[in-house]
């Protein structure tokens, strides 16, 4: 599970066996979990579904996604080809 950002307590990776459409997970260190649909290569970045974390936590790691959203999809293209 390659880990393609890392936000203060969150992991934010995609999984090696994953299916399309790319996505990646944010992953708490407290259980919490969100996942985000990419669009590559241009966005938007949507989140999908998420559970434990607050809101404000999910627009950060949403905006950190989009942020970094062309080498993110560059990762998903290398490991999914």
């Amino acid at each position: 599970m390659p880990t393609v950002l890392t936000l203060r307590n969150v992991r934010v990776a995609l999984y090696s066996n994953a299916h399309p459409p790319p996505h990646v997970h944010g992953i708490g260190r407290d259980g919490a979990r969100a996942k985000f649909e990419l669009s590559c290569p241009g966005g938007p970045v949507r989140l999908v579904e998420q559970s434990g974390f607050r809101a404000v936590a999910v627009a950060e790691i949403g905006a950190a996604v989009a942020s970094n959203l062309t080498a993110i999809c560059a990762t998903w293209r290398r490991v999914h080809g």
